[in-house]
This record gives structure tokens, C-alpha cells and sequence, in this order.
């Protein structure tokens, strides 16, 4: 009987700790799967993740030879949390100055730095723009040299005014300052 207690025991424990061991594998992977790329070896396919949802069509196709800096995130978001891809980088003066009139061009609304919710909290008509998430951590707002260039966002509950609570949104962030272009998308 004791033998029997002993093997029964030694079975139990080794199914505990497979199960501790599972569990803790697929918490780490959880939390893995959950964190931003910032790798700019993944941008080829991050773009062919969102390609379906026709944020990224202005995006370039591949990082333009000319580029320095590059800045690289994207998250594809989870249950209430938001997904968003970004492209920063400075890029020659001329590059960028063509990029600027093509921008005020196509856009629906711009603001001069500030966030994502600025225009929507300044104006009834307001529309929602981009965090600065390749820019340094920490930092909430872009500066008042880079415009915010909006070429299109909705909230997915229309009808009842601007409810924001879920959206898409997707343009670009010109500083002619600093020679930056920043592309953005965002769902959430």
C-alpha cells in the first residue's frame, strides 16, 4: 500500500509541475505576443498583416534607400487594446518638403503637435490622429514642429456623433524642422 501511495505521489507531482511549467511557458508567450515590434526586419510583413484593412496603402512599400534614423513599432492589439504601426524617419530635405505638399494635399484635418485625442477634445468635428510611439519612451505628445496629418479616421459606431471608444485612423507626421516623416496606422 505504501508503495503504491509513493507512486500515486510521485505521479501527482510530476503532473503539478508539468502543469506550473505549462502554465508559466504560456504566460511568458502571452505576454511575448503582446509586445511591440520595433525591428525594421519585420516591416515587410507587419504590412502584409494590415494590408486587408487599407490603413497601410500609403505606407512605402520598403524603407526608401535615403532614409536615416529609422524608427520602427507596431502591435497588432488585443481585446480592447488598440493596434498601431508606425514608420519614422528622416529622410533628405527635398524628400521630406514633397512629402509635406502631398500630405496637405490629401489630408481631412491637421494639427500641430499634440496627440491622438487633441483635435477630438478641441473641436466638435475633431478627428483622431496617432500616438507618438517611435518617439522617445515616455513621450505623450509630439513637439509643435511636427504636423499631424489625418487622411482618414472613423469611429466603427457611427451615428451617435464622434464616439471614439473604436476607430481606425491612418496619415502622416511631417517635421520640416528635424526632416522626419512619420507613417501611421491605428485601430482600436
Amino acid at each position: 500500500m505504501k508503495r503504491a501511495l509513493k507512486w500515486i505521489g510521485g505521479i501527482l507531482g510530476a503532473l503539478v509541475l508539468v502543469g506550473v511549467l505549462g502554465f508559466a511557458w504560456m504566460v511568458y508567450s502571452f505576454n511575448k505576443a503582446l509586445e511591440p515590434i520595433g525591428s525594421i526586419d519585420e516591416y515587410q510583413d507587419v504590412l502584409a498583416d494590415w494590408k486587408a484593412s487599407g490603413l497601410v496603402d500609403h505606407f512605402p512599400s520598403s524603407v526608401p534607400p535615403s532614409a536615416r534614423t529609422v524608427r520602427f513599432s507596431s502591435s497588432p492589439g488585443f481585446l480592447q487594446g488598440g493596434g498601431h504601426v508606425q514608420l519614422r524617419m528622416e529622410l533628405p530635405e527635398a524628400e521630406v518638403k514633397s512629402l509635406h505638399k502631398h500630405a496637405t494635399k490629401n489630408a481631412k484635418q491637421h494639427q500641430d503637435g499634440g496627440n491622438s485625442v487633441t483635435l477630438v477634445n478641441e473641436q466638435d468635428d475633431g478627428l483622431w490622429s496617432t500616438h507618438p510611439h517611435t518617439l522617445t519612451e515616455g513621450t505623450y505628445e509630439f513637439p509643435g514642429d511636427y504636423r499631424i496629418f489625418i487622411f482618414h479616421a472613423e469611429p466603427y459606431r457611427k451615428g451617435s456623433g464622434h464616439d471614439w471608444n473604436h476607430g481606425e485612423s491612418k496619415g502622416m507626421v511631417v517635421s520640416l524642422q528635424r526632416n522626419e516623416v512619420l507613417y501611421y496606422a491605428e485601430n482600436w
